[in-house]
């Protein structure tokens, strides 16, 4: 009996990990983040990110990741970005609410960094091709303290029909 637990749990934990690997997420295209400097993140400094969509038979969703830390200064974010890949050329601004009226962090945190991620596009029609997309912090500032990395996750959002 205890030989045939044994096994058991060998092939348990030999397999568990073939399962894990065949289901990872095939809707994330770019899931990175960048570091922005100690010293603050300079205005007009952007994070750049690319990637690249091969089916365009799909929307594809923007989503901006953030971490500061417990020091930032302010409740919320300003944030500039720039889409450009083929036959698109796309510029806005967005705000990532990150505190409430009471001062309490809304983010996830463990320790001294909370962790932000805010849709910024949606059902976005993509050709393929290759893209680049930068994001510049646009509050009052000129060099931001506090916060630690800016991210960017593309998604594949639904189906196109």
């Amino acid at each position: 009996m205890y030989r045939l637990l044994s096994i058991i749990g060998i092939v348990f934990l030999l397999t568990v990990p073939l399962f894990q690997s065949c289901t990872t997420d095939q809707s994330v295209l770019l899931n990175q983040f960048e570091k922005t400097e100690v010293s603050g993140w300079q205005w007009g400094q952007g994070k750049k990110f690319t990637f690249t969509v091969e089916d365009s038979t799909y929307y594809y969703s923007l989503s901006c990741g953030l971490r500061i830390t417990s020091g930032y200064s302010y409740s919320n974010i300003w944030l500039l970005y720039r889409l450009d890949g083929p036959v698109i050329s796309q510029k806005n601004q967005f705000e990532i609410v990150l505190s409430d009226n009471t001062g309490k962090w809304l983010g996830q945190g463990q320790g001294n960094l909370i962790s932000y991620e805010k849709p910024f596009v949606g059902r976005l029609k993509l050709r393929p091709g290759r893209y680049t997309l930068e994001i510049a912090q646009n509050m009052r500032d000129e060099k931001l303290t506090g916060v630690s990395d800016v991210g960017l996750k593309v998604i594949k959002a639904g189906k196109i029909y």
